[in-house]
Parts: C-alpha cells; structure tokens; sequence
C-alpha cells in the first residue's frame, strides 16, 4: 500500500468541510468492525518504489476504549493536516501512516483493528474514519496495548526495515495501564500463528528489534495515576511521555514532534537531500538514554 501524496491543501479542506462541524457520530459511523480492518491472518506492508524510495513507516495506535474515543475525533476534527504538515515541512520525504485501534482483549468484542500503511491524505482519514469505537474496556486495571507492539513485530512488512535495515515508529496514546499477560488463546483469536502464552515484555523486546516505541499518557484522572506511571515507566523508560489532558491538541503535537526527531535520529543521515529543518524537535522530545546505530532488520521471532 502507500500510493499517493500527502496534499495539506486538500486534507485541511475536506477537515473545515466535512468534519470540523460534525459530531463524532456523524464521523465515526461504523457499528462493528469494519473487515477490512480485521488483523487475524493479515500482513500490512509499507513498500518502497519509483513514487516513494525512502518512506518512514509509523503506527499510531489509538485506545478506542469509553474514556478515549474523543482522541480519535479530535485528529480527524482539528489537527491531523497540521501534524502531517509539520512532519513535511521538517523535511520527512515519505511518512506512510498505518492507524491501529486497541482496546481490552479481556472483554471487547474487537480489540484489535488495523488500516492500511498510506501516504495520501484520503487514504489516511479512510483507515481513521473506519474505526470502530467500541467503548468497550472492563474496569479490569488495564488496556491491550501491547496487541498494537505484536502486530508490529509479527504482521507487519516494511521496506525501510528489511532493506535498509531502519527502524520504523510506533506510538501509542491511551490512559491506562497496560495488561501484562497474552494467553496463547486469545492472541489466535486476533492475529492466529501463536505457539504460547506471552507476557507484555516479552512482546515489547520482540518488536523493539525493528520499531522505536513510545507511549503517550494523557493525565486525566486515570492517566495521573501511580499505577499507569509505574507500570509504562518500567516497560518504556523515557519512552513513556505524559502530556496534559486540558486540550487534544498536546498529543497531536507530540505526534509532529516524534516523527521529526525519529526521522532525524534514523533516517536523515542518508538523506543527505532533506530538506533543512526550522526546528529541533530531540530539545522537546524525551531521549531514549542510548545512542548506539540502529541494528539491521530482525526476522520476527516464534516466542
């Protein structure tokens, strides 16, 4: 997938049109799982060509659980062209974007949905406007995050990994912590191909190997709490970033900011064309505390 071109003019036209003064019902239409947007036995690939020889394949996966649907609306709603504006003009040539939903593998009926990797701004808000937000959750201490870091280590193809040996980003944003354990059941029912049981960290090392992850906190009444705190702190370390909860708009910005620093940090090197940037974004942006070279590409492993 990824054919296209992000154009700002069109995505800002169609948001002050079609979105900006719809309810999120009016956005957000589906009432179950789009399927196409069904993981189990999928592969999503970001591919490089003529059109596009150095993408930047990011995931972005959104809690769609009852306390977080509004982060979805507010992305298509407001900032989204100003995000993919900024990742632009900081001089990333080819970010192709693939939107996950997540939600809690102990009681929603679609944990897990996955879109497409795209590069054209149509294609982009197709994959967004077709979640699903269940609003489920269980009040069980925890979201499924960690099914967004196993669909990127084991049903995800990237160009820029295999070939060049780079890695891809990975967001997610949610207010809760994460559950620890993945029964070998429950993941076949999502994705199919499992051999055993899996805990959290063993899926985050495993997808580690070809993605940089961060997860942004937002700090609600949940997220300000010392279990979601302790609980990121000692999967992600400084990769675990809270922002304020008083407007949306702070987690579109972190979204800008990381793609532009991980861009800088990875791929700019080769890139010796890229257009200059206006902007630091590692003086805004917390630092993974090592700086050794990216690994070349590793092959998913069987846990």
């Amino acid at each position: 997938m990824g054919a296209g071109y992000y154009s700002y003019d069109t995505a800002q036209m169609r948001r002050s049109v079609k979105y900006e003064k719809a309810t999120m019902e009016e956005i957000f239409t589906q009432t179950t799982m789009d399927p196409k947007m069904n993981p189990l036995g999928k592969i999503r690939e970001c591919c490089e060509n003529e059109e596009h020889p150095d993408t930047l394949p990011i995931i972005i996966g959104l809690d769609v659980t009852g306390s977080m649907g509004h982060v979805p609306a507010h992305l298509i709603k407001n900032d989204f062209p100003e995000v993919m504006k900024k990742i632009l003009e900081e001089g990333v040539p080819c970010p192709q974007l693939c939107f996950v939903a997540y939600g809690d593998h102990l009681c929603d009926d679609f944990p897990l949905q996955v879109g497409q990797f795209e590069a054209s701004d149509e294609l982009m808000e197709k994959w967004l406007t077709s979640i699903y937000l269940e609003a489920g959750g269980g009040g069980n201490g925890g979201e499924s995050t960690t099914l967004v870091y196993y669909f990127a280590a084991r049903h995800t193809s990237c160009d820029a990994i295999t070939k060049r040996g780079k890695k891809g980003l990975l967001i997610t944003i949610g207010d809760e912590p994460n559950h620890p354990n993945y029964a070998k059941n429950d993941i076949n029912k999502i994705f199919g191909g499992a051999e055993k049981n899996l805990t959290s960290g063993e899926i985050i090392e495993e997808a580690r190997k070809n993605w940089e992850i961060y997860h942004i906190n937002i700090l609600d009444w949940v997220g300000s709490s010392a279990a979601v705190k302790n609980c990121w702190n000692e999967l992600l370390g400084d990769h675990f970033i809270s922002v304020n909860d008083n407007t949306d708009a702070n987690i579109s910005n972190m979204i800008a900011q990381l793609a532009v620093k991980h861009y800088k940090k990875y791929y700019q090197t080769e890139n010796k064309s890229a257009a200059p940037t206006t902007a630091d974004a590692n003086d805004s942006v917390k630092d993974s505390a090592t700086t050794e070279p990216v690994d070349n590409y590793h092959p998913p492993m069987m846990l």
